[in-house]
This record gives C-alpha cells, structure tokens and sequence, in this order.
C-alpha cells in the first residue's frame, strides 16, 4: 500500500461526513421553512401566490447559494473541512489556491441539487413537461455518478474533487 492511500479518507468516513452535513443542512431547511412560514403569516397572512421566476429565485437564494457559501466558507478556511468532515478527521487538500477550489468544488457537488429544484419547479408550473423530467433525471444521475465514483475510484474522488483537482484526506496526514 502507498504512503498516498494511506491518506486518502476511506470511503465509510466520507459517507459518515456527508451524512452529518446532510443532517445540517436538514436542519438549516427546517429552521428556513418555519421561519419562512412565520414571514409569510405575519407579512401576507398566508402563503402568497408565486410566478414561476420567483419561486426559481427564492429556491436558489435561500437554499443553494447559501449551501455552496457556507460550505466553500467551511472548506476554504485553514480548517479545510465541513462539520461532518472534522467530525470524521477529514479534510480537503488543494495544490494551491483554497479558496478558489473550494467554490468550484462545492458549486460541482451542490449542482444536481440546484436541478433537482429547477425541475421540480418547472413541473409545478409546467405540469411536469419533459424539460421538468430531463431536469429532475440529470440531477438524479449526477448525485448516482458522484456516489459511484466514491464507491468505485482508489481515491474515492467524485467529479466535484476532480474538477477542482481536491481530494479528501484524513486530516492528520499530509496532503498528496
């Protein structure tokens, strides 16, 4: 065995890691949805009636963009690693530039997420059209590929880790 898979975090502790953000990033909707509803009693005592850009706009600015901020925050700094990630002794190692790897990378792993959503929406409005359930199965397949190329590659790096040339180490060793 290598010095190089030695470091490399095994694929149990990143998909602990992920799961303990997933559950962050659960509670962080929950707190929005109540919060939302809150505002929406109080401000147009009730749920208002939505356009189609609107509800796009809402979804992408209270959800994802805050995920990928947070989260290239989390990674980018000298801690290099999310909650779950520092719960797991994981971090992520960059050639070079943290910060502007951190935000492709998180902007590559939270976009079938940001699909997901723009198909849903558009099937609401659209009566779930083919372009809602081309949407809805590309950001399927991508979370799969990505789930796939943990489970399947030495280095347990999904295409988020490739494009921006990271990968997940234990945190107590050296970077590659």
């Amino acid at each position: 065995m290598s010095d190089y898979s030695l470091t490399v975090a095994t694929r149990k502790s990143r998909f602990i890691a992920l799961f303990i953000d997933w559950l962050c990033i659960s509670a962080f909707l929950i707190l929005l949805l109540g919060l939302t509803q809150l505002f929406y009693w109080l401000v147009f005592n009730g749920i208002p009636i939505l356009s189609y850009l609107q509800s796009q706009l809402i979804a992408i600015f209270t959800t994802v963009i805050p995920a990928i901020i947070v989260f290239s925050i989390m990674e980018g700094s000298s801690r290099s690693s999310t909650f779950g990630k520092r719960i797991q002794s994981l971090k992520i190692s960059y050639p070079d530039h943290p910060k502007t790897r951190s935000t492709i990378r998180n902007i590559v792993k939270f976009l079938p997420w940001q699909l997901g959503h723009m198909g849903v929406i558009h099937g609401m409005y659209h009566n779930f059209n083919w372009v809602a359930l081309t949407l809805q199965s590309i950001s399927m397949l991508l979370a799969f590929l990505y789930i796939m190329m943990v489970l399947v590659r030495r280095d347990h790096r999904h295409l988020a880790d490739l494009i921006a040339g990271t990968t997940v180490v234990k945190s107590n060793s050296s970077n590659p």
